[in-house]
């Protein structure tokens, strides 16, 4: 008979993949919130969870040599990034001036895309996706981390080192703000590896999936307790893009714990089409929605009644969710039956 946690990762693409939807629908949540107040929450663990998920399917890379590992992870996340950026932006371009052009503001704005960060005005259009390029960065860091590290205790001291790093930029140099967001790669390194070592020592955390139940809403529990108490001493909300990161021994301790209560209750969920379907396709929703958002809203504000629009206020955020989420599926498979389409059209041409 399987342990719980043999099982959890024999299984691991269900509920990975529903661990991916939970965290996506938790963005985009988290970006109709309008204050600290509404989401810091949200934004204590959020981010570290998609770093953590991402760290569960690392594959070492072994001894590889660097140039096939950074083609790799460039095909994997910069193509993407770089494709999404422009697209975007010529999409907020059209829709949202009206066509109007600023010279000045298009060139920052693409050199923002040239470098891969969200600080400072770049990326502002659709500032979410400064993840990609972070996520590359973190990426290739661990690559070259196993590439080198074999022993699992060596590799927990550098993540150490690594959250040592990003919490003393957060708290002395928070005006730095590298390429692709490298000081907060630093941060996202620490929950990367960690999901890497989940897997690797699986046997010795087969405690942790005996009560999943009880796990997950007291690390939950945990969490809203642990989050509250930094965002009042900070007075702001944790936010990984700047590496602001509050109290950094609180910071840790509520993403870690939001990351556990997510894990345990994607496991117990174990099987859900529809939450499956969201984590699979969770990279064209974290690209378009920010930007789809400002649409919706200025749509809604246009043809709803103000006063009917505050009455419902509370609704609004779901139902921005859901028409954002129905909207970019939707288009995708469209866009895939056409590709299809055209595949079976070139084939009898021929």
């Amino acid at each position: 008979m399987q342990s719980g946690i043999s099982k959890i990762i024999s299984h691991r693409i269900s509920w990975i993949d529903i661990c991916r939807g939970v965290a996506i629908i938790l963005v985009l949540y988290g970006h109709l919130f309008n204050t600290d107040k509404q989401r810091y929450l949200i934004y204590a663990f959020h981010m570290p969870l998609f770093f953590f998920i991402s760290g569960l399917v690392f594959k070492p890379t072994g001894k590889k040599n660097l140039k096939s590992v950074t083609v790799k992870y460039i095909k994997q996340l910069l193509i993407p990034y770089y494709l999404f950026a422009l697209l975007t932006y010529i999409f907020a371009l059209v829709s949202q001036t009206g066509g109007s052009l600023n010279p000045g503001s298009i060139a920052y704005q693409l050199f923002g895309i040239i470098y891969g960060s969200g600080n400072d005005g770049m990326l502002g259009y659709n500032v979410v996706l400064w993840f990609l390029p972070c996520l590359f960065i973190t990426k290739l860091c661990f690559a070259l981390i196993t590439g080198k590290i074999t022993s699992n205790k060596n590799i927990l001291i550098v993540l150490l080192v690594s959250a040592l790093l990003g919490s003393l930029m957060s708290l002395y140099m928070p005006w730095i703000k590298l390429p692709f967001g490298f000081e907060s790669a630093l941060t996202g390194l620490a929950f990367f590896g960690t999901g890497y070592l989940v897997v690797q020592n699986k046997n010795k955390i087969r405690i942790f999936t005996q009560q999943k139940v009880l796990l997950a809403i007291t690390s939950m529990l945990f969490t809203i307790l642990i989050a509250t108490i930094n965002y009042r001493i900070s007075g702001s909300q944790i936010d990984l893009r700047i590496n602001n990161l509050g109290n950094s021994f609180l910071f840790y301790l509520e993403a870690f714990s939001g990351i556990t209560s997510c894990v345990a209750l994607s496991q117990i969920i174990s099987k859900n089409i529809f939450l499956e379907y969201i984590g699979r396709h969770s990279m064209i929703l974290f690209a378009w929605h920010n930007i789809l958002f400002v649409d919706l809203e200025n749509f809604i504000n246009s043809v709803l009644d103000q006063n009917l629009i505050n009455t419902i206020q509370f609704l609004m955020p779901t139902f921005y969710v859901c028409i954002a989420m129905s909207i970019i599926l939707s288009l995708r498979m469209i866009l895939i039956k056409l590709k299809s389409a055209y595949r079976y059209a070139t084939f009898f041409i021929q």
